[in-house]
């Protein structure tokens, strides 16, 4: 006989027996009358087959669904199928000779049953179990049960971030919700690898404890594969269980896949040895509940781990580059042996301490930038941000904002608030190169930002007071800028509390050997060559050279002629720059003379010194100096030479 029981309220079952054609609905004519506004007046029909009963929605406004899930065509009714009609739960039993009763276990998105019991229940063990999974008070009683777990499931991991350290802790947790369960693990995929290794395992079983590092492959896959949770309630059925299954010996088997929004991290999974239990559907559906919550915890776990050794590597770079950075701005980077240069370092070191500003002054390419650098990096500030603007390259439109930042919408393109340069070199130092090239606007900003130690962003009225040590660098003469109304007088002497002028290389020639040895030893290293060194007559053309473009232009033409020499080569003449030559044989040309050996000499000793006593501007002491020689020799040769 086929019937459908209707079995919504817990202890009130009905039964209806199916004719060849059964109507359901709310109508007074329906065969199967539903009084209830959200079943349709007819809502679906049952009808006789040869192969058994179908089921068909006539156009309902709340459907039909079969296990959970809508029906769109007639579908078969195998016996024992939950049909859910509005708010009626029905059952379908067919307990003719033509059909025999086999019990279904419905499978929803997210799990599926492989394997069955050994034999079928009887038909009110499935009563029983459909009415527990539905009735009111057993099913208020499972879902505080489940709410606690995973509340048990939240606190334990509360402070747990060590990946491994947590799916111990939540292994624990599922050994207590199923303490059947003999052993459990975690196995987890790389991305873009197929194989799973365990992360994770315990084993309370002790016939399971020889197998800890086994795993069945193809059930771990079938169910990332599928993105459902999967059960097999008893191992030895099927013949499709994997030999790696049987070879642990386990008798039923939840697996569940760890899905995190970006991908499939692997699978959780429990068995049982246990010959009187297997799993359940009620297991099964718990199961995936925690293995979901597993998955995010996994996933969030595994990006704070991230996150953590991003910050370390960051911090240790950091960190480095700062050192490298300090080294690169030491006094001894700086290379000069000339008096002037010493005489200069001397005034940077007894500066680097104080907390006024400092106008650095010098033609294009002397390295007023490393000298700024150095005063930072040697001073009370060094653990601070040290922040460079070139005034020249940034228009002036924009140069206030780069400089004390802006409010959202203070202008066209102003997104979002921006914290200015000033913002972020708080306590440490802002070093502004070319501030002859200022906006006269920009420099009254600048100026108060000078008296007051405050400041603020362009369209916004919040003051912000900022701790902030200024090093300004120029190439142009601020006086005769002053004269012209081109640069703020008062800005001028704030900036010029200390001044450090950096000497042009033509007044320290004897400096050039050395930077040139310099520079070719970093480019050697910087293209992985190797060149021995100069030639006399190279490093004499070189040091007879004027350099506008100072010692930037002298490292350029070493770069070049590393970048174009044979390796393992000697720097000679001919790869010297053509202006180079041309003009060092102008300046040697007048060291030349006739006559004898001694009297060439004679006559290059008189102009060198000549030169020399006019560089250093009469000072005899400078002058041996510059010349590489003791101040009595150059008495004694002035003397002698009748030099005046």
């Amino acid at each position: 006989m086929a019937e459908l029981i209707d079995i919504t309220t817990p202890g009130q079952e009905k039964s209806y027996s199916l004719k060849d054609v059964t109507i359901i609905g709310r109508a007074s004519t329906a065969d199967i009358l539903l009084d209830d506004l959200m079943v349709s007046r007819h809502h679906a029909k049952v009808s006789k087959s040869d192969g058994g009963y179908l089921i068909e929605d006539l156009n309902s406004r709340n459907g039909v669904f079969l296990n959970g899930e809508r029906i769109t065509s007639p579908q078969h009714m195998p016996c024992g199928i939950n049909v859910c009609i509005g708010p009626h739960i029905l059952v379908f039993k067919d307990t003719g000779p033509a059909q025999p009763c086999l019990t279904e276990y419905p499978s929803s998105e997210y799990t599926q049953v492989i394997v069955a019991t050994k034999e079928p229940l009887p038909v009110g063990t499935i009563d029983g179990k459909i009415c527990h999974d539905t009735a009111g008070k057993e099913e208020f009683e499972q879902l505080q049960k489940s709410l606690k777990i995973f509340q048990d499931i939240t606190k334990a991991i509360d402070n747990i971030f060590d990946i491994d350290a947590l799916l111990k802790e939540i292994i624990q947790i599922i050994f207590t919700v199923f303490p059947h369960a003999g052993r459990c693990f975690v196995a987890l995929q790389e991305p873009g690898e197929t194989k799973l290794t365990i992360r994770t395992i315990q084993t309370r079983d002790p016939a399971l404890s020889e197998e800890e590092s086994l795993l069945s492959q193809t059930l771990a896959h079938r169910a990332i594969g599928e993105r459902r949770s999967l059960l097999i309630m008893d191992t030895h059925m099927d013949s499709r269980v994997s030999m790696s299954i049987k070879l642990i010996g386990a008798n039923s088997i939840l697996c569940a896949p760890l899905i995190c929004p970006q991908r499939t991290l692997g699978i959780l999974q429990i068995e049982s040895k246990s010959k009187k239990y297997e799993f359940t559907k009620a297991d099964l559906g718990l199961f995936t509940g925690i293995a979901s919550q597993v998955a995010l915890l996994i996933y969030n776990a595994e990006l704070l781990d991230g996150l953590r050794k991003a910050k370390e590597r960051i911090e240790y770079e950091n960190k480095n580059l700062k050192k490298q950075q300090r080294v690169r701005s030491s006094f001894n980077d700086i290379v000069g042996a000339s008096l002037k240069i010493k005489e200069t370092l001397e005034l940077v070191k007894k500066v680097c301490d104080s907390p006024y500003s400092i106008l650095i002054t010098g033609e294009s390419g002397t390295g007023k930038e490393l000298i700024a650098k150095a005063i930072h990096y040697n001073g009370a500030r060094s653990g601070q941000p040290f922040v460079v603007l070139n005034c020249a390259a940034i228009p002036r439109d924009l140069l206030e904002s780069e400089l004390f930042g802006h409010e959202k919408g203070a202008f066209t393109g102003a997104v979002e608030t921006k914290q200015g340069l000033f913002g972020v070199a708080d306590k440490g130092t802002v070093f502004l190169d070319e501030i002859g090239e200022m906006h006269a606007q920009t420099q009254a900003k600048l100026l108060r930002v000078l008296q007051e130690k405050e400041l603020q962003r362009v369209g916004g009225t919040k003051v912000i007071k900022i701790d902030v040590r200024i090093l300004a660098a120029t190439n142009k003469d601020l006086k005769a800028a002053i004269g012209k109304g081109e640069f703020r007088e008062d800005l001028f002497y704030r900036l010029n509390v200390v001044p450090i002028h950096i000497p042009p290389l033509r007044e320290r020639m004897e400096d050039i050997a050395l930077l040139a040895e310099h520079f070719l030893s970093l480019s050697c290293a910087d293209v992985g060559k190797r060149i021995k060194g100069f030639t006399p007559e190279a490093l004499t053309f070189l040091s007879n050279y004027s350099w506008p473009g100072n010692v930037r232009e002298l490292r350029n033409v070493i770069e070049r002629i590393v970048t174009l020499a044979p390796h393992d080569s000697m720097v000679e003449v001919e790869m010297l720059p053509q202006e180079v030559r041309n003009k060092s044989d102008v300046r040697m040309q007048k060291y030349k003379s006739t006559g004898t050996l001694y009297e060439a000499q004679k006559q290059l000793e008189i102009e060198m010194i000549m030169d020399a006593l006019k560089s250093a501007e009469g000072n005899k002491s400078k002058a041996a100096e510059l010349l590489g020689i003791s101040r009595k020799v150059l008495y004694e040769k002035i003397e002698n030479y009748n030099i005046l």
